[in-house]
């Protein structure tokens, strides 16, 4: 072919010597055009461009406007074949403006083609469309149907590309018409394998067979064994969208068998491929892992690197699978060194997206994140809409990242440009991610109803997409936040459809989810013996389908329910059933909730050293993990179990620091208001049993320094609530006695100060300049914190309005005690 080629450019050469020395102005532009298309097809893109350059100068000088269009064109194509795409565009532009002032059709055809294939070859899909289609509007006056068809074909592709599959579906049938009506048998097969990718895209599998085996028999009937391999490998791929991999890998042996039967190296390369990744499907992964390494094999025999590349991101595949996450990470550092061999930034970024998605599964998410970005940067070189939509996944697995780490605003910012690049491309199944991750988001950071607004865009969505899987997960969630806000009827609506759902699908997984949802909701609601049959029903599926974590889940609600019952006994068998399958699992935040749970039932059970125990181990745990509200709660029960075992010393210590930790957490910018008040009564039981524990040992003046410090923070918390923007000073900066002592020594008389707490009405009397003179405390008789029994997440300082006169008697009983003359201005 070179030699052909070669020859063609002597008598070029020939020809425009003759047409020089005959002065032929326009005959050496031709040759110059000749010459151009001879480099052209050599591969010799630099001087092709050269002579059709100095073809399109003599065409203008001769003003031979049918001639510069074809020049424009070709330079194009020259352009375009050395990347200089901007050049490219530019000229098949021209070759289009041109053809249409001369309204010569046939070349305005061939310019749409050539620019609908541009942008067809960068990715740019919905660009290439429009071209396409104005071809197609032309083509009654072409005739020429073998044109037509390629038109409809690689517009059925474009829309195939942009998820349009009814469109593609449309135009690969008008593919096939023409192809029919030409009697051209490739054609056709080509037109049925297009039309069978686009009926399984839209879930269509008989329509889709159907057309594989159209395929299949005109493939034999050419004797054409790439066709036939194709055609095997499709049907092979819509029994796996099937579920039946059982099917598939009978057709995939058969790809084998052909290959074998061709001695086609590449294809059986190929067929191994496709059998390792259905042994992957159904888990048996030695096999998988044996047909990838022979996959590999041949294309490292074959020196094939595009191969290579794909069989070593194939073996990581299985080992991801497996859970072997380092043997994983090797091959795609494997898969990257050949990718920058092979200078393709689309597969770098890849490579970059799967180590960025190990790590994470790696728990490393500091290096996982630094992944990512490297993904990003490559995913700046390229264009087009797939380009676009791996950029969207890459800030949507950012998202996930931060939100591991606790930084939910940096989540946040991610999981926003995910959605925008989701709705850019109009691509629903990433929408909803998007959504989830936002709702997420919102609802970490105490942001509830924008929370709620996400996660109700994210079931509408799901709507769309009409995915039962889909719905289902989409109404657990909503239901699990409306149970957060109190709206119990909205979570039993939503979680009794995920369980609906669930059902019809035959997922117990989902099954598992919802009965623990609607366990946690009746469980909120007091009403026990319900929660008590959701989490029974939740702990059965869990033993039936051996999934070791929803039976640690479920063993944990059956203690926390029959630990609200009274029943502690009973409580403390399932945490300590929850305890040993999270010490199993090693995981680590399963152990701190069973640790604190297991505290908090033995100190109601007046086990108070055991209590100890437990809490001390599930502070460990909460603070190695970070897990900072967990600690500050943890610290306040052991705080209480110490001093109910009469270690005041170390209670005291336990009780300034929960204190300290809710007030951290609270005074925290990024959290809404709403979740700072909800962990109100929380500081304030700390609060309240810290005084305890500061009279009994007889500390009043700092006892009175923390009775003080609970009611500014209760006023603080008002300011808060109540101001919007920046606050010129900080309500919560910490009180001590020498503030109290001033502020006393600013008054004229004496100041008597009251303190409600956990039961008992303290009172000291201080006077300007001599500080306290006298303390006094008086039990108030019923309460549920006398001899630190209490354990609940918080007690109130409010009395009901019956026994306000009773409290104004033991005030009055208070100041006589402490000899303070009772009137009242």
């Amino acid at each position: 072919m070179k030699g052909d080629y070669d020859t063609a450019l002597k008598l070029h050469k020939t020809h425009l010597c003759i047409a020089q020395e005959l002065s032929d102005y326009a005959a050496q532009g031709r040759a110059y055009g000749n010459m151009g298309n001879a480099y052209n097809a050599l591969g010799m893109y630099d001087q092709a461009v050269k002579y059709h350059r100095q073809e399109l100068q003599i065409s203008m000088e001769v003003n031979d406007r049918a001639s510069q269009a074809s020049t424009h064109g070709n330079l194009a194509v020259a352009y375009q074949a050395l990347g200089a795409h901007d050049r490219a565009l530019q000229h098949y532009q021209n070759h289009l403006n041109i053809a249409r002032e001369l309204r010569d059709i046939q070349s305005e055809a061939r310019a749409l083609s050539n620019l609908g294939n541009f942008h067809c070859s960068r990715g740019e899909y919905v660009q290439a469309a429009p071209y396409y289609e104005q071809y197609l509007r032309l083509a009654p006056d072409l005739q020429d149907m073998e044109g037509e068809g390629k038109v409809c074909h690689n517009l059925g592709y474009a829309h195939y590309c942009l998820g349009n599959y009814q469109e593609a579906v449309k135009y690969y049938e008008q593919d096939l018409a023409l192809a029919k009506d030409l009697h051209d048998k490739l054609s056709q097969a080509k037109a049925y394998c297009n039309l069978g990718l686009a009926f399984k895209a839209l879930l269509n599998f008989s329509k889709a067979e159907e057309c594989q085996k159209y395929l299949l028999s005109l493939a034999q009937s050419l004797n054409n064994s790439q066709a036939k391999f194709r055609a095997l490998g499709n049907l092979g791929d819509i029994f796996i969208c099937k579920k039946d991999i059982n099917g598939a890998i009978k057709f995939y042996e058969q790809q084998l068998g052909l290959a074998h039967h061709v001695k086609d190296r590449r294809l059986e390369a190929s067929a191994y491929a496709a059998l390792g990744t259905a042994y992957r499907m159904i888990q048996k992964h030695d096999k998988a892992l044996g047909y990838h390494t022979q996959e590999l094999e041949v294309y490292q025999e074959l020196s094939d690197l595009p191969g290579e590349c794909r069989a070593h991101g194939h073996l990581a595949a299985v080992y991801m699978a497996l859970g072997k996450y380092t043997m994983a990470f090797k091959c795609y550092e494997e898969q990257l060194d050949l990718g920058q061999k092979l200078k393709d930034p689309s597969l770098e970024a890849q490579v970059y997206g799967n180590m960025g998605i190990t790590k994470m599964n790696m728990n490393v998410m500091e290096e996982a994140i630094g992944y990512f970005e490297q993904q990003l940067a490559m995913l700046q070189q390229l264009s087009g809409n797939e380009s676009v939509l791996d950029r969207g996944r890459a800030y949507g697995n950012l998202g996930d990242c931060y939100e591991a780490l606790g930084d939910y605003e940096e989540a946040i910012k991610y999981y926003e440009q995910y959605l925008s690049v989701a709705q850019s491309l109009n691509r629903m199944q990433d929408q909803a991610k998007a959504y989830r991750g936002l709702g997420n988001g919102h609802r970490a950071m105490g942001s509830l109803q924008q929370a709620l607004v996400c996660f109700e865009k994210r079931l509408v969505v799901a709507h769309e997409l009409g995915e039962a899987f889909n719905k289902a997960q989409a109404y657990g969630e909503l239901g699990s936040l409306h149970s957060q806000l109190g709206n119990y009827e909205q979570a039993i609506s939503c979680l009794e459809r995920q369980l609906n759902i669930a059902r019809e699908m035959k997922d117990r997984a989902l099954e598992s989810d919802a009965a623990c949802g609607l366990g946690g909701v009746y469980q909120q609601m007091g009403e026990y013996d319900t929660a008590l049959q959701y989490h029974q029903l939740d702990l059965q599926i869990a033993e039936e389908t051996n999934n070791p974590t929803c039976q640690g889940r479920a063993y944990g609600n059956l203690g926390l329910t029959y630990e609200s019952l009274g029943t502690f006994e009973r409580a403390v068998v399932y945490q300590e059933q929850h305890l040993s399958i999270a010490a199993q699992m090693n995981d680590l935040v399963a152990k701190t909730v069973s640790y604190s749970s297991l505290g908090r039932t033995h100190h109601a059970l007046q086990n108070y050293s055991q209590a100890v125990m437990y809490l001390q181990e599930g502070l460990r745990l909460a603070e190695q993990l970070g897990r900072r509200e967990d600690e500050a709660k943890i610290r306040h029960g052991l705080g209480l179990s110490l001093w109910a075992s009469g270690n005041l010393e170390e209670a005291q210590h336990q009780l300034y620091r929960a204190s300290a930790l809710f007030e951290t957490i609270r005074h925290e910018a990024q959290l809404s208001t709403d979740y700072k008040l909800s962990l109100f009564d929380l500081q304030t039981s700390s609060y309240q049993a810290l005084q305890r524990v500061l009279v009994s040992l007889g500390h009043h003046d700092e006892a009175l320094a923390v009775a003080e410090r609970g009611r500014t923070r209760a006023f603080a918390d008002l300011l808060v609530e109540r101001q919007t923007g920046q606050q010129d000073s900080d309500p919560y900066s910490p009180v001590t006695v020498d503030q109290i002592l001033e502020m006393v020594n600013g008054q004229r008389g004496l100041v008597l100060y009251y303190s409600l707490a956990a039961g008992y009405l303290y009172s000291w009397l201080l006077a300007p300049g001599a500080g306290i003179l006298k303390f006094h405390e008086h039990y108030l008789g019923d309460t549920t914190v006398e001899n630190s029994s209490d354990f609940q997440t918080g007690s109130s300082t409010a009395l009901p309005s019956a026994a306000s006169s009773a409290l104004e008697q033991h005030v009055a009983s208070v100041r006589e005690a402490l000899g303070v003359d009772s009137c009242y201005s």
